[in-house]
């Protein structure tokens, strides 16, 4: 096995989970609450949240109204965090890996985003 196949990564979704539960927490909002102006389930907001599943474009707008923000700031913010985890060795995927040892490293890539998006973010 090389170095290159235990490289981390996460995925493009996963970051735009993340930088949602910050500006989620920053507005004080609860899981349940986001969901219920976004229109979904607190299951399926906690499955977007994760990088498990991604927004519509109507979704993503009224998550930025509820969150007092604008689409284009999360994009950016989720662009901003995408560039410094690739300057920090982490492969950004487009969606999410079909295999087992991906899905495996991507769980590490994940494990170490909640961190570096928050730095990134606070920058």
């Amino acid at each position: 096995m090389s170095i290159e196949q235990l490289r981390p990564e996460t995925t493009y979704p996963a970051i735009v989970g993340r930088v949602l539960v910050c500006a989620r927490k920053d507005a004080g909002l609860e899981q349940a609450q986001l969901a219920r102006q976004v229109g979904i389930s607190q299951s399926t907001w906690s499955r977007i949240e994760r990088g498990d599943s991604a927004l519509t474009v109507e979704q993503l707008a009224k998550a930025a109204a509820a969150l007092r923000t604008t689409t284009g700031r999360i994009l950016t913010d989720a662009d901003r965090a995408a560039k410094g985890l690739e300057r920090q060795g982490v492969e950004v995927l487009l969606t999410r890996p079909k295999d087992t040892a991906k899905t495996a490293l991507a769980i590490i890539g994940i494990a170490a985003l909640a961190l570096l998006v928050a730095q990134i973010l606070r920058k």
